[in-house]
């Protein structure tokens, strides 16, 4: 029994090498332009009340898999007691470099925001996003974003 244990490891390696080989081939095929916007510790007036804010969103902008165009993250805004909620969204490129993400919190309504660069992507947090929401209503400028497009228009 201990003999055919022994056969049977060098048999598994060798099938996971030909998986991770052939997924790996796979995944250059369907490569994928991938885009977040992220930042904490941004400040404006939302809902009537002068709140910090954040965001953490990343995006599927182009590809041939299912998941094109879609976008998943969260955002807060502090005062407004909406910490950290999950949100869904789509993606649009507006020109070159330029994004435009639309999102909604999937738990409720109390976030539908739409998060624009202003600029094509530098590395860092250089970026400049404009926020604008219709839920909580108000708008505000992230200075010191970070916007990340990594993929095969990157």
């Amino acid at each position: 029994m201990r003999i055919r244990h022994l056969l049977t490891l060098p048999i598994a390696a060798a099938l996971a090498t030909v998986a991770l080989t052939a997924s790996a081939g796979g995944a250059q095929a369907a490569s994928s332009e991938q885009v977040v916007f992220s930042k904490t510790g941004a400040f404006g007036t939302f809902g009537g009340t002068p709140t910090p804010f954040g965001f953490w969103i990343w995006c599927e902008a182009s590809s041939g898999n299912p998941y094109q165009g879609q976008c998943n993250g969260s955002m807060y805004f502090y005062a407004l007691g909406t910490p950290k909620l999950v949100v869904d969204g789509s993606i649009t490129e507006l020109a070159d470099g330029i994004y435009q993400i639309n999102v909604l919190s999937s738990k409720d309504s109390s976030i539908n925001c739409t998060l624009t660069n202003t600029a094509p992507p530098q590395g860092g947090p250089n970026n400049t996003v404009t926020v604008s929401c219709t839920t909580p209503s108000g708008s505000a400028t992230a200075t010191g974003a970070v916007v990340n497009v990594t993929g095969p228009s990157s």
